[in-house]
């Protein structure tokens, strides 16, 4: 009985046994997921902090963005509007421009220096070229012939090392950080409007400023907020092919308008170079409209073809009651002058030729000379005066003996860079420049590169009669990074 009695328990042993084994185990395996679930929180937690991090570093980054955005568009569209009333041919009416964007290029060199530090900095081919430009414009400036002048600029010019180190971060900023808004259409509509407007009331002598403050002007000197009509002529060498372009390919009517207004302020500027580059970029737009052609393209291009003929006849042949308001600066004696110009060029005498262009054409040969004595790195950026004194002191004299003046630029941005920088620094600049515009490889197809490109044209092609001025060439310079913005373009069209 007894016997029977253990040999029945033994299962229930057995049984028993099982069970505690499986306890066991189960409590191995609650550990194990206990110990997984703490490195499971362990590892949300470290991964939350992280997000958290991104987020904040997002932010920081965002409002870093933010403020280059800021300081971009001041540059672009406050700066040109900026001017010092002043009498006639007497500086300083650059000097609100050049005090605005020094204060800027110091803010974008502080926010640059934090993309640094975070090591969000970027730099291509194409920015390290530009290095180059910079290192010999650096150099030329240590062993310039005046270092002040080297640094700061020549005067009312302001474009010494200090300027030119301005020009470079906008246009870097503009390539990296600058984000497309809506707003900034009418930012830049309102700029264009408002200076070719001033510029249109002064030619016809009806600007309300110069009798409500009584400011000496020279009669129908169409300057606008830029000091010099060559200026306000540069200024529009680049916003009216803009706004060609995107009235073109957006088919806006404030565009249409805002093009007409341009037009008609780069007739009455006189600015023969800035005339030029628009007959240069229009030739792009005839291959663009062949290219894409449909009917509303063609509509498009009739509107600005009517418009601007119009335009042309209203200021060539203006009313009588308008003609008594121009005086002898009209567009009718401008074109009088350019057959003055090519008889020059015809006559085989050498004072005939050297007066051709307002007397370019000696400055040029005088530039040309200096480049010959200082051909690597120049007397120093802005100081082609100081250069041509010390090196060709008797020509300056005979120069001045014949003008009774003298000239601080060369009336050529190319012959300047190589008269004050050196022929190398020009060579590394077109390089610079050519690798840009050798990037817009779909240039007819990508509607943001055309409007880009052909703005940056126009400025090129204008540069070849005119200078370089402070309330416009950062604006090229802003263009040369905004039409490698990707993102930028991809917002605009």
């Amino acid at each position: 009985m007894l016997k029977n009695a253990i040999l029945g328990n033994i299962p229930n042993i057995k049984s028993n046994s099982k069970s505690n084994k499986s306890k066991n185990h189960n409590k191995k395996t609650s550990k194990k997921l206990k110990e997984q679930l703490k490195k499971t929180d362990k590892l949300a937690s470290v991964n939350t902090d992280t997000n958290s991090i991104i987020e904040i570093n997002t932010t920081k980054s965002n409002k870093l963005n933010n403020v280059i955005n800021i300081i971009l568009c001041i540059i672009l569209f406050i700066i040109p509007l900026l001017i010092t009333p002043r009498e006639i041919d007497t500086p300083p009416y650059n000097l609100l421009k050049i005090i605005t964007l020094l204060l800027c290029g110091a803010i974008l060199l502080v926010c640059v220096i934090i993309k640094i530090v975070k090591k969000e900095f970027k730099l291509d081919l194409i920015d390290k070229t530009l290095l180059v430009f910079y290192a010999l414009i650096l150099i030329s400036t240590i062993f310039s012939t005046n270092k002040v002048k080297a640094l700061i600029g020549e005067d009312n010019r302001y474009e010494g090392f200090l300027t030119l180190t301005v020009y470079f971060l906008t246009y870097y900023c503009a390539k990296y950080y600058f984000n497309y808004n809506k707003k900034l259409k009418y930012f830049a509509i309102a700029t264009v409007i408002i200076s070719s407007v001033i510029g249109i009331l002064q030619y016809y002598n009806i600007f309300p400023l110069y009798y409500i403050f009584n400011i000496p002007f020279k009669e129908s000197f169409a300057s606008s907020t830029f000091g010099n009509r060559n200026f306000f002529g540069s200024f529009l060498a680049i916003a009216v092919p803009l706004f060609m372009a995107l009235y073109l390919i957006k088919n806006k009517k404030v565009y249409l308008v805002t093009s007409f207004i341009a037009f008609w302020g780069m007739l009455v500027s006189m600015t023969r170079s800035s005339w030029l580059g628009l007959i240069v970029v229009t030739i792009f737009g005839i291959i663009y409209i062949v290219k894409n052609y449909n009917k509303e393209i063609l509509t498009r291009t009739i509107h600005i073809i009517i418009g601007f003929i119009l335009i042309f006849i209203f200021v060539l042949i203006p009313p009588p009651f308008i003609t008594n308001n121009i005086g002898q600066n009209s567009l009718f004696n401008r074109f009088l002058d350019l057959g003055e110009d090519f008889d020059s060029f015809m006559n085989a005498s050498a004072d005939g030729i050297d007066m051709a262009g307002s007397g370019r054409i000696h400055i040029w040969k005088l530039t040309l000379k200096g480049i010959a004595v200082q051909p690597l790195i120049g007397p120093g950026p802005d100081n082609l005066v100081d250069g041509l004194a010390h090196n060709l002191p008797y020509e300056c004299l005979e120069y001045v003996d014949k003008y009774k003046a003298f000239f601080d630029k060369a009336h050529n941005e190319y012959l300047q860079i190589a008269a004050t920088i050196g022929i190398p620094a020009l060579i590394v600049y077109l390089a610079f420049v050519a690798q840009i515009l050798g990037k817009q490889k779909n240039l007819f197809k990508d509607n943001a590169s055309f409007i880009f490109t052909i703005s940056i044209i126009s400025y090129l092609v204008q540069a070849f009669l005119n200078i370089s001025t402070i309330g416009v060439a950062p604006i090229f310079w802003c263009l040369l990074g905004l039409v490698q913005n990707e993102e930028f373009k991809k917002e605009l069209v």
